[in-house]
């Protein structure tokens, strides 16, 4: 979605726009991924904050069952791990890996 390619390109102040004219947060791409998920992992912190703010859900895991938790973990990313589990991100969900 529009929303997706804005949070893995860096864009907040699009991600801002495009949820202010009500695009759901929530949706998923073709990889099961939400723009929350895609903005983690492309370690885009400012789209995935106005995202969380927002009250996009942490937990939905990708097609392999990756959540956005286990993506800023992997990337070494402290902040972005620590507002993901200050959003309740689930430290229990286990991947396909």
């Amino acid at each position: 979605t529009a929303l997706h390619l804005a949070c893995a390109n860096g864009h907040p102040e699009v991600v801002a726009l495009l949820v202010d004219r009500g695009c759901q947060l929530n949706v998923f791409d073709n990889k099961n991924r939400t723009a929350l998920l895609k903005a983690v992992q492309c370690q885009e912190e400012e789209c995935a904050t106005i995202l969380l703010e927002l009250g996009a859900d942490p937990n939905p895991p990708d097609v392999y069952g990756n959540t956005a938790l286990h993506y800023a973990i992997y990337n070494e990313d402290i902040p972005m791990t620590k507002k993901l589990l200050l959003h309740h991100a689930d430290i229990e969900s286990a991947n396909k890996v």
